[in-house]
């Protein structure tokens, strides 16, 4: 596969943007917990895109994935080879605790210890479930908890909106290795790309540190294998469908950003193309209000573009996103 450089990213940089060290598994009853997660039409479309409309993949495109692989390989090797045990003596530790953490045992190190702290980092399972085996590697469990690290904005965290995704990925995840994830919930470290000082300090309910943590109630194991086959059948059931007759992916699942209101004093100039609005209101009802207030004008409702669409494999042959972009956009 030829790789394109449109942006002219340097050759050192562009060698770590593509260099990949994650084992994936090939078989093509293999499906993937986070694969698992995609909306139907994301699972079955991309196998079924013709070469001459495949979309020839930018090294920039690979900026996000080269970053998050960075920080979870960081995070890997703080805790592999005794490194751990120096960073919790400074944080305080004991030598009767630190002894007892151990990372990545057999089980012969576990019963040798008394009472040990037992932490998990990037281990795989496959179970087999409805003609399929599915499988996932977490990235760290401590004393049963199942943690995810996430490199993000200010934003992601005070919306909340993937809130879900996390909690059936960790659910699965728990499904996946119920002798390992014994606690029934999880938790998301967030490490802030955009944090700022004077925000923190400025309204309480922004992150007041550049990295926090937000704890989230796992679904049973029992609901999460429900979910599992039924989502299992429903790829069965759409597999040889036409693309047109796909179900539809739902607004959360497009990631749809939220609605904007713009109040416009003078209706006339709503209707003209790069009309600045007067002003943008996040509520409805505030919008209406204003304008109420003034006693004159409009209120319009600006939907944004599905984020999803773009960075789904399917996009070349999917019908569903010619309503949301227009010809030359999708060039």
């Amino acid at each position: 596969m030829i790789i394109t450089n449109r942006t002219d990213i340097s050759l050192e940089m562009a060698v770590w943007l593509l260099h990949d060290e994650y084992d994936y598994v090939e078989d093509e009853h293999y499906i993937s917990a986070t694969g698992l997660m995609k909306p139907i039409r994301h699972i079955l479309l991309p196998a079924r895109i013709p070469e001459d409309k495949r979309i020839i993949p930018d090294v920039e495109d690979f900026i996000a994935r080269a970053l998050g692989s960075t920080l979870h390989a960081g995070i890997e090797r703080a805790w592999k080879n005794g490194n751990h045990k120096l960073a919790l003596r400074k944080l305080g530790y004991p030598p009767s605790v630190i002894d007892r953490v151990l990372v990545n045992p057999t089980q012969e190190e576990i019963e040798a210890v008394k009472d040990p702290i037992l932490v998990w980092i990037e281990q795989r399972a496959i179970r087999e479930i409805g003609g399929y085996r599915v499988g996932g590697k977490f990235d760290l469990v401590c004393e049963g908890r199942v943690t995810d690290t996430k490199s993000t904005s200010v934003y992601a965290w005070l919306l909340g909106g993937k809130d879900e995704d996390y909690i059936l990925q960790g659910s699965i995840y728990r499904w996946l290795h119920p002798d390992k994830i014994t606690e029934d919930h999880m938790r998301i470290n967030f490490i802030f790309t955009d944090w700022k000082k004077m925000d923190a300090k400025r309204d309480p309910k922004y992150p007041q540190s550049r990295i926090q943590h937000k704890d989230l109630p796992l679904m049973s194991i029992e609901d999460t294998e429900k979910w599992i086959l039924t989502k299992l059948a429903q790829v069965d059931q759409f597999r040889a469908t036409p693309e047109r007759n796909l179900p539809a992916c739902t607004e959360k699942e497009l990631w749809f950003p939220d609605p904007k209101f713009k109040y416009y004093a003078d209706p006339a100039k709503a209707q003209q193309p790069g009309a600045r609005s007067t002003k943008n209101f996040d509520s409805k009802m505030e919008a209406h209000a204003f304008m109420a207030e003034k006693g004159k004008g409009v209120v319009l409702e600006i939907r944004g573009s599905p984020k999803r669409c773009e960075y789904c494999a399917a996009f070349p042959i999917c019908s569903q996103k010619d309503q949301y972009f227009q010809k030359d956009e999708e060039e």
